[in-house]
């Protein structure tokens, strides 16, 4: 099993959002949803579960969607959406698992919603 609290293993990258610039998103009339994208990594393979973690720091506005990657996936980014985003401020991180027990995690995208 991998320990992740070793600084030899290097974290992956942070999550990005499509509609964001500069860490910040404008929402309008026409922004339904936030599409959240996890860029390949290293030894991706189908079985994979990652999960992803929209923090507002607000109880029932945060979410946990978890997704498993399937082989025809592997090399492709996997995306998630947030529906209906609220304005402020959230943290959003993703952790691989693996059916091995071993698990990495993300760096932390910070990120305020404008409404």
């Amino acid at each position: 099993m991998t320990d992740v609290s070793d600084a030899s293993v290097d974290r992956l990258a942070a999550p990005t959002i499509d509609e964001a610039v500069d860490s910040a998103v404008v929402l309008d009339d026409g922004t339904p949803q936030l599409v959240i994208r996890v860029e390949p990594y290293a030894g991706m393979s189908g079985g994979d579960q990652v999960h992803l973690r929209w923090d507002t720091g607000v109880l029932r506005t945060s979410r946990v969607e978890t997704h498993v990657v399937d082989t025809t996936e592997v090399g492709q980014s996997t995306l998630f959406t947030i529906p209906h985003p609220r304005p402020g401020a959230a943290r959003v991180s993703y952790v691989i698992s693996r059916a091995t027990g071993e698990w990495r995690a993300s760096d932390r995208l910070d990120i305020t919603v404008r409404g």
